[in-house]
């Protein structure tokens, strides 16, 4: 009977300590070296803590990223589009560095225990409407184009 008592706590035990998934909104560049070491904390971050969801985003190939990490970021009150970009419970952060990295295990810890929405409801109903770096620099090229050959 004691054994079965005990095996019984262990594995209440056991449930307790793995905590609530927590989910996590990684946006990245093709060309930023930055996100580079970010993704890679990030790797050993889940390892650390398995149910640590990472859900990646690279924005510079892809508009609608770029256009929902503005929208996170303005919702969660950051003042500048920089890669790379993490969401977190109530965690917005930018950049790279041992400060960023403990602020992200601590969001992370918290919402193990205490439990987070995803970042992505705080999103209000429409993305907003912003032109993405890629965007820019294909009109830029395009109305440089059309110049050169309406110059001639």
């Amino acid at each position: 009977m004691r054994w079965r008592l005990l095996m019984l706590f262990l594995g209440l035990a056991a449930v307790g300590v793995a905590g609530a998934e927590v989910e996590l909104h990684y946006f990245w560049s093709a060309t930023c070296p930055d996100c580079l070491v970010m993704k890679a904390y990030l790797a050993e971050l889940q390892k650390t803590y398995p149910e640590l969801k990472v859900v990646a985003h690279e924005v510079t190939f892809n508009p609608d990223n770029w256009r929902l990490m503005v929208t996170l970021g303005k919702a969660y009150g950051l003042t500048k589009e920089v890669t790379p970009t993490v969401f977190v419970g109530n965690l917005a952060v930018t950049g790279v560095g041992l400060a960023v990295e403990l602020q992200i295990e601590e969001e992370v810890v918290r919402c193990r225990t205490a439990g987070c929405p995803s970042p992505l409801e705080r999103l209000p109903g429409k993305l907003r409407r912003v032109l993405s770096p890629l965007e820019i620099v294909l009109i830029l090229v395009v109305g440089a184009v059309v110049f050169l050959l309406l110059g001639k």
